[in-house]
């Protein structure tokens, strides 16, 4: 088992994490000095730790720490080891856009959406989901969340915009004074970390003890993926509907569903 890696410490392992996120689709934007875990490597480690789960199907920890979980993921990156097979539900109490919205997104889930091949930010719907942008290739969750949003409301709520950022995405709503205090189905949930690295997608749950949110969002695994995640890991929360949702809508746990000897992608 490789040793746990730290940022400044140069290390023959430090050269296989990096070929490893550069094989996963990571480091688009400056290459690395090989071996030297230096600031660059480290957003990205944190960048794929906010995309990925460990083998209990638990969301990493965005530390930037290589230990023995990251290292697993970063050799189980994506197909049957990244998907935790939660059923999809739609909580009673919720409005007409909010239940629209989170149709949208498990037919998405359903179809289902996947790169291809791993660690190219591209297929057929992820190319989609960049709407009138012109840009593909990148990573794409939050132009996924602007592609759904599109298809339920018509328009871009946040400030008009298809937007390509997470902080950038973040700013704007802030700004239009759409940030939540308690997290509700169909709301956006952000993650942002030093460098201005993020993650993003859709609140579709909330579990009975209010510890944790389901999701649906993309560029998770290398897929459009229904995932679990603490409260705790969320820096924010944006309704964009503005449609007067209350907190009294269904709180429980989204079961798992049974697999299939031969299990699916």
């Amino acid at each position: 088992m490789p040793k746990t890696l730290r940022r400044l410490k140069a290390d023959r392992d430090v050269m296989r994490l990096q070929h490893l996120l550069s094989s996963h689709g990571y480091f688009k934007d400056r290459i690395p000095s090989d071996g030297i875990f230096e600031d660059i490597t480290h957003e990205n480690v944190v960048l794929f730790q906010l995309q990925h789960v460990d083998q209990n199907g638990n969301p990493l920890d965005a530390d930037g720490v290589v230990g023995a979980k990251t290292w697993w993921a970063l050799q189980n990156p994506s197909g049957e080891a990244q998907r935790n097979h939660l059923e999809p539900v739609i909580p009673e109490g919720l409005t007409g856009k909010r239940r629209q919205l989170l149709e949208v997104i498990y037919e998405e889930h359903g179809k289902p959406v996947f790169e291809v091949p791993d660690g190219s930010n591209r297929s057929p719907d992820i190319d989609d989901y960049w709407g009138p942008t012109g840009v593909i290739g990148l990573p794409w969750c939050c132009a996924f969340v602007s592609w759904a949003l599109h298809e339920v409301l018509g328009s871009y709520p946040i400030g008009g915009k298809h937007h390509l950022g997470v902080q950038n995405m973040w700013r704007n709503a802030r700004q239009l004074g759409m940030e939540a205090s308690h997290p509700k189905p169909g709301d956006v949930f952000i993650q942002i970390k030093s460098g201005g690295k993020g993650h993003t997608g859709f609140v579709v749950g909330v579990s009975a003890d209010g510890q944790s949110i389901y999701t649906g969002e993309g560029n998770c695994g290398n897929r459009l993926k229904i995932g679990k995640r603490k409260l705790s890991s969320i820096n924010h929360f944006v309704d964009c509907l503005q449609d007067g949702q209350t907190t009294e809508f269904s709180r429980s746990a989204f079961n798992v569903k049974a697999v299939d000897a031969q299990g699916t992608r």
